[in-house]
């Protein structure tokens, strides 16, 4: 039934980023106080939770790493730009801090639990950076950023890297991890995955950190 609504209402907001915005937070308030709900009458008797395993801070960076790449494989997505790496690397760190401290995503951070919902740390990006939703486990210039979140419904990470294909083009590949534990983890996989909204909202974050010179004639 889930699936089947989804599918219905996502050709409606696809066209738009602030929609599929929207869209991700009606229905993660949603589970949110349903979750919320069923957690506070639930007893300790061995039946399955309906919450997720709680984030955990990792200090160490073998250890970051190592969770890192347990969890499971979303997908990739890349894009060439016509710009060296250095040029790259720096507009990538500008627009993910731009994008994702903007006030609704904060909010949207805080609303499903986010280990880290606020703008913090070195910039450009180092080790132990933070903005809403992630954190910097690593940071190697012009060549991989690693970041690392978790919240209520799920433990994720995203990994940039950087190719060299000529003095002035670059390869930016962006890899996604994610495990969506219990119930409610379920359920706001189908919402944020199932939907679709994941892949457009890194088609259209990869779309802006390539745009300032797309706009001078690459395409």
């Amino acid at each position: 039934m889930w699936q089947s609504l989804v599918e219905r209402i996502i050709p409606k907001v696809q066209g738009s980023l602030d929609m599929q915005f929207l869209f991700i937070i009606i229905f993660a308030v949603v589970i949110f106080l349903f979750v919320v709900g069923i957690g506070r009458g639930q007893r300790s008797r061995g039946r399955r939770t309906w919450h997720t395993t709680p984030c955990q801070n990792r200090s160490d960076l073998t250890e970051a790493l190592k969770h890192i790449t347990s969890l499971p494989y979303l997908d990739e997505h890349e894009t060439v730009i016509a710009a060296g790496a250095n040029d790259v690397w720096r507009n990538l760190c500008e627009t993910l801090d731009r994008s994702f401290s903007r006030p609704g995503v904060a909010i949207y951070a805080r609303l499903v639990g986010s280990a880290d919902c606020t703008a913090w740390g070195p910039r450009p990006f180092a080790e132990g950076s933070t903005f809403p939703g992630f954190r910097v486990i690593a940071a190697v210039p012009r060549r991989e950023l690693v970041l690392e979140g978790c919240h209520r419904f799920s433990s994720y990470a995203l990994i940039f890297r950087l190719d060299h294909v000529s003095p002035d083009r670059s390869r930016l590949r962006a890899e996604s991890r994610a495990a969506f534990p219990g119930l409610a983890g379920s359920l706001y996989r189908l919402i944020v995955i199932g939907s679709g909204g994941h892949v457009v909202g890194m088609r259209r974050l990869l779309s802006a950190i390539r745009r300032p010179w797309s706009l001078n004639g690459e395409r």
